[in-house]
């Protein structure tokens, strides 16, 4: 039997307490390795906000990436702790929870014709898909049917 490389144990266990953290959301974590190192790369539909599931992962992150100086820097080595080179959590909000945030929104701001871009660039001086959007990125979500 092949060992594991230190990035699936990292994703196991991140797995593993998402799992516990956040029961009901199912979360995809994936573990990549590549010339330049690893990583682990989560995904899940609605539920939690990103910053709590990166509550939960950041330790798995061995460090970070300085641009300024072109070099990553290992700030976050944590003995005994699987641990990537890179942590990714994304969230993606699906059409129904964007479609209902949409019309409840357009609602309580007087939009009379949701669709009409043009009325609720009237109405906050943006495109409906950025008023949406930041709306919903910091709002936790009722999970996505598995």
């Amino acid at each position: 039997m092949r060992e594991l490389t230190e990035a699936a144990k990292a994703a196991k266990a991140i797995r593993s307490e998402l799992k516990k953290a956040f029961p009901s959301i199912k979360f995809r974590v994936r573990s990549s390795n590549y010339a330049g190192g690893d990583s682990v790369r989560i995904v899940w539909s609605n539920g939690p906000i990103t910053v709590s599931v990166e509550e939960i992962t950041k330790k798995y992150q061995y460090g970070h990436f300085d641009g300024m100086v072109d070099m990553y820097e290992y700030s976050n080595n944590i003995e005994g702790l699987p641990q990537a080179r890179f942590v990714f959590a994304s969230r993606e909000i699906t059409t129904e929870a964007y479609a209902a945030k949409k019309v409840a929104l357009a609602k309580e701001f007087g939009i009379e014709d949701p669709a009409d871009d043009k009325e609720w660039y009237k109405v906050f001086s943006r495109w409906p898909q950025e008023v949406i959007y930041r709306e919903l990125q910091n709002q936790v979500l009722e999970g996505a049917p598995a």
